[in-house]
């Protein structure tokens, strides 16, 4: 049992949810400690660091490592070492584009010069600083991988939380921020030297041929990154700092779901890469139904729970003074339904990456003017509904795409039995769960009673069960 726990995607998750707790729980201490205006800037600071290794594409060279390793062995390293430095010289384009418009973009953002400065400067350390774990995870030492990117997570959020309870200023946790992640690179670039994932002995025709490989991965990223955030980024400007702080609360990241996600992407992957190659789809179309059942496990429960408790969820981690964050909390609950599809893994498993970025050239645009007139006509609500739809289009166009691709049918892509078990049972316990409300005197004790049982009652009923579908 450990030693299949070990072989597969749970080490990447186990090991990752520590730190995504501790990241679930940040803001919930936060709120406590920062006043609603200056979480606000707190929030408005990190959506658009963001921005910075998605506009300068750092993304697709370093999660490309889980491509390269299907290579053969005398040619891997090569390929290893070409990722991290494409990485490297994308992190110093940052600094180099954007310190000259530091000036433009503190106007625009409204905030200190030197807040933006710190922006850019952990915008460009971010990617970077992280290749050692996504190499060595790629590799297969799963375990050492994913325990250095999740001890540094948690490294940021103690001092974050440390600042913040010391100095009650946002600018503060900025420069905090940065010097973890400065930290972090300097760390990850002794150690990558020393377990050989990164060479300063260039190759440029496997730099050339990494960035045409990724170049397609990271735009279609960059895009994809505007169609997941476009409501943040647009009403960032359209409301005061305060009500982006009742907005962006209700848009709650709940991480071990979507770390689950990204752990499952990181075995499938290789995986799929190699019976590509091998051209057993039979044997592929196994893995992706697999991957598909284990993520709606449990984020098809996650999502009920999401939406039947929003009030009472909303008052415990963010007190009553959010309470108005509850309905953008129900919107965007539905939103997790999308990582249940891995509408990608087949095109960057079989190198087709060049799809992706077509599908996301045509459905930016649409997100963007969508949400856009959403939010100017209609108000927050209108445009989150119409952000959280339009992500579903490219998981959409994507699965028909693999089917053709892998030439398989619909049975050989979801697993729709399970799909519909984990349904029934998550709606059953939800309406349960509301039907006994009226007996409890508070929505706070409804909720410490009915949320434990809810899930003990559904982890311990499908568990087994649904192995036998």
């Amino acid at each position: 049992m450990l030693k299949k726990l070990k072989e597969g995607h749970w080490p990447i998750f186990i090991l990752s949810s520590f730190s995504s707790f501790m990241n679930l729980f940040l803001p919930i201490i936060l709120v406590r400690i920062l006043a609603p205006s200056e979480i606000g800037l707190y929030k408005i600071f990190f959506i658009h660091l963001m921005v910075f290794p998605f506009l300068f594409l750092i993304g697709g060279p370093v999660q490309s490592v889980y491509y390269w390793v299907g290579k053969k062995e005398e040619e891997r390293a090569g390929y290893l070492h070409s990722t991290w430095a494409l990485t490297a010289i994308l992190s110093l384009l940052v600094l180099i584009v954007s310190l000259p418009f530091i000036n433009f973009i503190s106007s625009w953002l409204d905030f200190p010069t030197k807040y933006s400065f710190l922006m850019i400067f952990s915008g460009s350390l971010l990617v970077l600083s992280g290749h050692y774990g996504e190499a060595k995870t790629a590799l297969g030492d799963r375990i050492t991988g994913t325990s250095f990117n999740t001890g540094f997570e948690v490294i940021k959020v103690l001092s974050i939380l440390i600042t913040a309870w010391i100095t009650k200023d946002v600018g503060s946790i900025f420069f905090a921020y940065t010097i973890v992640f400065l930290s972090k690179l300097i760390i990850s670039s002794i150690l990558g030297y020393k377990a050989k994932t990164l060479s300063f002995n260039f190759d440029k025709e496997k730099i050339k041929e990494v960035f045409w490989y990724c170049f397609p991965i990271s735009l279609s990223a960059l895009l994809g990154f505007f169609v997941d955030k476009i409501d943040l980024l647009i009403l960032s400007s359209y409301l005061d700092s305060e009500g982006f702080a009742f907005y962006s609360m209700g848009c709650l990241v709940v991480p071990p779901l979507i770390l689950l996600d990204m752990s499952v992407q990181k075995v499938l992957i290789p995986k799929l890469s190699t019976l590509y190659n091998e051209k057993k789809f039979e044997v592929a179309s196994e893995h992706f139904r697999k991957a598909i059942s284990d993520t709606s496990f449990l984020i098809i429960p996650a999502i009920f729970g999401l939406i039947f408790f929003a009030e009472p969820i909303v008052t415990l981690l963010y007190t009553d003074k959010y309470q108005s964050s509850a309905i953008f909390l129900k919107i965007f609950a539905i939103g997790y339904l999308q990582y249940t599809i891995p509408h990608d893994a087949i095109p960057r498993a079989s190198g087709n990456s060049g799809w992706i970025l077509k599908i996301y050239l045509v459905t930016t645009p649409i997100s963007l003017v969508a949400v856009f007139l959403a939010a100017k006509y209609s108000g927050a609500e209108a445009a989150l509904t119409a952000a959280i739809i339009l992500k579903f289009f490219p998981k959409f166009f994507g699965i028909l795409y693999s089917k053709k691709l892998m030439n398989w049918g619909w049975k050989d892509v979801f697993p729709y039995s399970r799909i519909l078990l984990y349904s029934m049972v998550a709606l059953a316990l939800s309406l349960i769960s509301l039907f006994v409300k009226s007996f409890f005197t508070t929505e706070l004790i409804w909720f410490f009673v009915c949320a434990p049982i809810f899930a003990a009652v559904y982890l311990g009923t499908l568990y087994k069960l649904r192995s036998k579908l």
